[in-house]
């Protein structure tokens, strides 16, 4: 391996982890570590959306200097886009690939199989917490709590797939389809990035954060005002949360993001005519 580029060692400084051979094995805890340190949130972008000028994805170095000023991961596009560079820097090969029509996902090929293609997503809040192989575990099954995901071949689409995720025995989500073979760059989803920043964009109009703490064996789901803590073995507990102080408490102690500017993006959302604070959320 070559020497890393700044970002790409303050990277994985952030995720508690050393550079090593470009495996399965580095993969999974790559995969795992950057659930719990790049949280799913939709505060970056809506401080994004306010500012004036180009919507782009943040560079790199930004992204991490993000994180570790303000604690802030991002949605499907920048998590990806920035894990795919860290990815090629530290010796995988992969791309990126559409999934449905909004989402994204990493395909990795590891030569200690022959370059199979496996599917690594960490930019939603399902529980893929290690690479999928699509291909020779057609059982594949991720589960987390109540939450399973898993990746079949598409019957109706020859040479797709499915992703199918599950909250017991409830289907929740079966759009999501893609090609291993269609292989994207992150430049290739501006248009879908601009979208994403229209003044009715989901994740213009709501709060969202969602993260995983393996020492605690728990994910963490905050959705407006709604709190939702999941546990490994199953339990979970909700609260409603009444106030921006309970909200910004919440992140801080629950969540441990203490510098995410929760305060702000209630106040932007506010501004849009949203009140996360409405009986039905």
């Amino acid at each position: 391996m070559s020497r890393l580029p700044a970002w790409a060692s303050a990277y994985l400084h952030h995720l508690g982890l050393a550079p090593r051979p470009a495996d399965y094995a580095f993969l999974s805890e790559l995969c795992r570590a950057h659930l719990q340190a790049f949280p799913f949130e939709n505060v970056g972008k809506l401080l994004q959306a306010r500012r004036p000028g180009n919507k782009s994805l943040p560079s790199p170095e930004r992204f991490v200097a993000d994180a570790v000023r303000c604690g802030f991961g991002g949605t499907c596009y920048a998590i990806h886009a920035n894990l795919l560079w860290l990815l090629r820097d530290l010796g995988f090969s992969a791309h990126l690939v559409p999934v449905g029509t909004s989402h994204t996902a990493v395909i990795v090929r590891l030569p200690e199989w022959g370059g199979e293609p496996v599917y690594v997503d960490l930019g939603s809040t399902a529980p893929v917490y290690q690479p999928v192989r699509f291909r020779r575990d057609p059982d594949n099954c991720i589960r987390f709590g109540p939450e399973t995901v898993r990746i079949t071949p598409d019957a109706e689409r020859p040479g797709r797939y499915q992703y199918l995720h599950y909250r017991g025995e409830k289907l929740v989500n079966e759009d999501w389809h893609f090609d291993p073979e269609e292989r994207r760059e992150p430049d290739d989803f501006a248009k879908a990035l601009a979208r994403s920043f229209a003044p009715g964009a989901f994740f213009l109009n709501c709060l969202r954060i969602h993260v995983y703490q393996w020492d605690s064996e728990r994910s963490l789901s905050l959705k407006n005002n709604t709190l939702l803590i999941t546990h490994a073995d199953g339990g979970e507990r909700r609260l409603t949360l009444g106030s921006i102080r309970e909200l910004e408490e919440t992140v801080a102690d629950e969540f441990r993001l203490p510098r995410l500017p929760v305060r702000e993006a209630v106040e932007i959302l506010q501004s849009r005519g949203v009140d996360l604070f409405a009986n039905e959320t």
